[in-house]
């Protein structure tokens, strides 16, 4: 068992609570996410990608390096995209993010908690 600062549980939480709330976007389905004129949806969904991407850099280095199998780079970057280039921000991949991604990543970092954390 890896032994996690708190820190690092509270953001590895956080992220999948994000990724609930980006799942439950997506369960509205494509449709309800192109229709609104002001994008509401998109910058929401945006706006979870940036906070999941927040979180990811709270995680340890340590626990990083001991799960490679989580795009930790990847999710950073696209963090720092959205968050400094915003006039370039492409809204399908905002959506293939939290409706392909998303779920990927909650189950990685569900494996983690459960297997390092009884409380997980």
């Amino acid at each position: 068992m890896t032994s996690r600062d708190e820190r690092t549980t509270h953001a590895l939480r956080e992220i999948l609570r994000l990724a609930e709330v980006g799942r439950r976007f997506a369960a509205r389905g494509h449709d309800w996410y192109v229709s609104d004129p002001d994008n509401a949806p998109g910058l929401a969904a945006e706006s979870l990608i940036i906070k999941v991407g927040e979180n990811v850099a709270r995680v340890s280095d340590e626990l990083r390096s001991a799960h490679p199998e989580v795009p930790w780079r990847v999710i950073k970057d696209m963090r720092n995209r959205l968050a400094h280039y915003d006039q370039a921000t492409d809204y399908e991949v905002v959506w293939n993010t939290i409706d392909g991604d998303f779920p990927q990543i909650a189950e990685m970092i569900g494996r983690i908690l459960g297997s390092t954390d009884p409380h997980g």
